[in-house]
């Protein structure tokens, strides 16, 4: 640790500042039972608030990949029907002298 002349302060202002720690006058305040819990539960409901938005988040995700399959193809279905309906239709007008 660096001496209290190379600090530029002298040595009584340590000697002040520990002795202020120290002293046994220095009053402990009441800790509110609000303060109180959140002290003691803010770790695990940041915890558990954390993990149940990662869960949601990740449900969601594989929900919206199973949608977008599903309307995908749907929308494939579609367009092979109407392929067929304009193929037979482009047939029948091929007939017609």
């Amino acid at each position: 640790m660096y001496s209290a002349s190379r600090l530029g302060r002298a040595p009584a202002f340590h000697a002040a500042k520990q002795a202020r720690f120290n002293s046994t006058e220095a009053t402990q305040k009441t800790v509110s039972p609000h303060v109180g819990f959140y002290k003691t539960f803010a770790r695990p409901v940041a915890k558990v608030l954390l993990m149940a938005t990662f869960t949601y988040q990740f449900v969601y995700w594989g929900w919206m990949y199973l949608e977008k399959d599903e309307i995908k193809k749907q929308k494939s279905a579609e367009v092979e029907g109407l392929e067929k309906q304009l193929a037979e239709l482009t047939q029948g007008q091929g007939k017609k002298p």
